[in-house]
């Protein structure tokens, strides 16, 4: 009797302890959970300051215009990235109170026919400039700093962090969604490996963009972006020709259009 009395003892333990175990881990990944939580706020928070203290730096300027479109540019992305549902195009992005404040502001300090790469007017400039937040999970963006070295010519730096998931892969990497027929299991097993390493991987990219401003008026005329996608990709594939040669990205790795 004793014997079962003691091993009953043991056996209340163990459950006591599991039970105990498990009620530490949940606690632990609920503070995680806020701690992490708390952390992104503060830095929304900080990247709101930035771009308030941007304003004031360049308050008493005589041409707030072109200061002003840095900001709102960075302020329009921070929304669609927040809230990428509302960039699908101009006509949705208007429709709610933040991204058409920002819009009505840069379509006064943008040309009508303004351009970047192969977009022409402020609408299509707008729909390209978002669709990072569409094609990639989560983006995030950290405006660095903003200099002008000669007159006309802003340029601001910025550090952009997105994460791949299943939609990035069928729309900026079409090529690696499988195999053809055609082709032999060699060429899926590379393309398989390919999409393994990617899938779920968070990339931080330097990033650049330059506004052209027109002499007379002060409005931007052109704006150019430069996204150092490739280093980020180096730091995950050993190859990244394969993986860009057929991407649907520019040359400055600029997201191309869904349907090409």
């Amino acid at each position: 009797d004793k014997a079962k009395q003691l091993e009953l003892k043991k056996v209340v333990r163990r459950r006591q302890c599991r039970t105990n175990q498990a009620r530490y881990r949940n606690k632990k990944r609920i503070y995680g959970d806020r701690l992490q939580h708390r952390v992104q706020q503060r830095q929304e928070e900080l990247q709101a300051l930035r771009l308030k203290r941007l304003r004031l730096c360049f308050s008493e300027k005589a041409n707030l215009s072109p200061w002003d479109s840095v900001s709102e540019v960075f302020r329009l992305l921070e929304t669609s990235f927040r809230s990428p549902w509302r960039m699908t195009s101009v006509d949705e992005m208007m429709k709610h109170a933040e991204t058409q404040q920002s819009i009505s502001q840069l379509r006064k300090s943008f040309a009508h026919d303004v351009s970047m790469d192969s977009a022409s007017g402020v609408d299509a400039l707008l729909e390209e400039l978002c669709r990072y937040a569409l094609y990639f999970s989560d983006p995030q963006i950290q405006l660095k700093r903003v200099e002008s070295a000669v007159p006309g010519v802003l340029t601001a730096s910025a550090r952009l962090s997105v994460a791949v998931s299943e939609f990035t892969l069928s729309c900026v990497f079409p090529h690696l969604q499988g195999a053809s027929r055609n082709q032999g299991a060699c060429d899926d097993d590379e393309h398989r490996a390919f999409r393994e390493k990617l899938l779920g991987q968070r990339l931080s990219c330097r990033c650049e963009m330059t506004f052209l401003l027109d002499e007379e008026s002060g409005r931007v005329v052109r704006l150019e972006t430069s996204i150092n996608l490739v280093e980020s990709l180096v730091q995950v594939l050993d190859d990244v020709v394969d993986v860009l040669k057929q991407a649907l990205l520019t040359p400055e790795c600029v997201v191309g259009d869904l349907v090409r």
